[in-house]
């Protein structure tokens, strides 16, 4: 879970990407110092932490991509999201830390405010944007006489912008209660936004923006930048197929890449090696969105029943694939399931395939953790 590599097309930026199980996830970008998110108190880092109380708080999936360290985010900050897609994320959360006591403290938080107009430019309609900070109130110690949180706050006034939220939490308890209450304040900010975000009906919801069919010119950058194509047969991605059909109770089950004309299978479990022509293909239907893709029967579905794979010999007529994606977040391909036979979809487990494909992502591109609470040991090196 503790892996920090550069983002493929802008490395500049230092990513960890941190998961809890479920289905329908919650997308977060948190923004904040490594040695603040990924100081280990008692176990665990706050990041961890603040990812478990968001699970408690929505009770959805979650999925939190962590930019550090703050400072040269901060120093880079002009461009500095340029092609990160912000649009993607429901909630954006920019943790101040600790450190904002000394002298630098005013020109920190005008890059913040800085740092708000680069979000807020490329970010969804509904994108929430919270700031979350130990005393955004200048004390009584600061040689300063304006208070620096009325300079932010009058920042984004004037950005025109009323998703920016500010959270205050309380610095003077032990480390330990400081990283729970830091946890508590960002798992709650979360659950707020999440609320906010069911009662939008708006086509410009981050939720709507994803599930908006990827560029493919980029999306096919990202699936080359990893080199996996006509790689060999990898065995923990293997086991992780074999896996899923067991759990599922299908004949077949297959992680799949959408490669330009075709679709090439990485991993088989029950059906044959090598590829098929994109037109044909189910999985180049699941990359178009975010969600996941449930076919009861594929003979009845106005999309697919056409396609040779349900009309030939050995038909699909049962499928449900969850999307692969790359560590800028595209869809390169898919983990699926199915059967040759129509199944009732009431009461399936979209959230077990959900963490079986995010752990085949994290072997895939080496920037993932496992879902938390999740048997990591196939993905183990």
């Amino acid at each position: 879970m503790d892996r920090n590599l550069p983002t493929g097309r802008n490395a500049r930026l230092a990513m960890q990407r941190l998961h809890h199980s479920g289905a329908t996830p919650v997308r977060v970008l948190l923004i904040g110092d490594r040695s603040h998110l990924f100081a280990e108190v008692d176990g665990a880092t706050l990041a961890e932490r603040a990812v478990d109380r968001m699970w408690l708080s929505t009770r959805h999936g979650v999925d939190v991509d962590v930019l550090t360290d703050l400072a040269p985010v901060l120093r880079a900050v002009q461009g500095v999201f340029r092609t990160w897609r912000l649009w993607r994320y429901d909630v954006v959360l920019v943790a101040l830390g600790e450190g904002l006591d000394s002298g630098q403290r005013p020109r920190t938080l005008a890059r913040i405010g800085d740092l708000l107009s680069e979000v807020i430019a490329d970010a969804a309609d509904a994108t929430e944007v919270i700031v979350v900070g130990p005393a955004l109130v200048a004390s009584d110690r600061s040689r300063h006489a304006a208070a620096p949180d009325v300079r932010l706050r009058s920042t984004v006034g004037r950005l025109g912008s009323s998703r920016v939220r500010f959270r205050e939490v309380d610095g003077d308890a032990d480390a330990l209660g400081r990283s729970r209450a830091w946890a508590t304040a960002l798992g709650e900010e979360v659950a707020e936004s999440v609320l906010t975000l069911r009662q939008a009906a708006s086509e410009s919801t981050a939720r709507s923006r994803r599930n908006r069919a990827d560029d493919e010119e980029p999306r096919q950058q990202a699936l080359d930048a990893l080199g996996i194509v006509g790689s060999a047969p990898d065995p923990r991605l293997n086991d992780l197929v074999e896996l899923a059909r067991t759990a599922f109770g299908t004949e077949s089950a297959e992680i799949n890449f959408i490669d330009r004309d075709r679709q090439w299978k990485m991993a088989v479990a029950g059906a044959g090696r090598g590829e098929n022509p994109r037109a044909h293909s189910f999985c180049a239907y699941t990359i178009q969105h975010a969600e996941p893709t449930v076919v009861s029967d594929a003979a009845l579905d106005p999309v697919l029943r056409d396609s040779p794979l349900v009309q030939g010999p050995h038909p699909i007529r049962f499928y449900v694939a969850h999307p692969i994606e790359s560590a800028d977040g595209y869809r390169i391909g898919s983990f699926c399931v199915y059967d040759p036979e129509p199944r009732d979809v009431r009461g399936l487990d979209l959230a077990v395939l959900r963490d079986l494909a995010l752990l085949a992502q994290a072997e895939i591109t080496g920037v993932d953790g496992p879902p938390a609470g999740v048997d990591a040991h196939l993905v183990q090196r």
